[in-house]
């Protein structure tokens, strides 16, 4: 069974979409995988990665992967650290840097709170 010029343009179009939100969620892990440098962030990409392909292929007219749209997902990506990481970038690594300085002053509130029950119940009980 053929499928028409439409279904393919679609197909096409969606795979260069799917390798833009690659390149999305490959830039929303990278500021993450640079504090903490271990390989947990690059495996869950590597993970995101392989699903959304399969769940691609799964989806498409075919039920395969054609070369056409491994190449269209590959543009996809390439445009989107061309184009738009220079700017979004920057955008992520500042959230991820405020949600660090917001998690260490929770740390020692949190610190201090303990700090004052445990002198707290050393009186009552001492």
């Amino acid at each position: 069974m053929e499928l028409s010029i439409r279904a393919q343009a679609v197909s096409l179009l969606y795979a260069c979409g799917l390798g833009a939100g690659l390149g999305l969620l490959y830039d929303l892990l990278r500021p993450i995988r640079r504090r903490f440098g271990n390989g947990f962030w690059d495996f869950l990409f590597c993970l995101c990665s392989a699903a959304s392909a399969f769940l691609f292929a799964m989806r498409s007219e075919n039920g395969a992967l054609g070369t056409g749209e491994v190449l269209l997902a590959l543009l996809g990506l390439l445009l989107y650290f061309q184009l738009l990481s220079p700017f979004l970038l920057p955008h992520f690594d500042a959230c991820v840097r405020k949600v660090g300085v917001f998690c260490v002053n929770t740390q020692n509130s949190a610190k201090k709170v303990r700090c004052s029950v445990k002198k707290l119940f050393q009186n009552l009980l001492g």
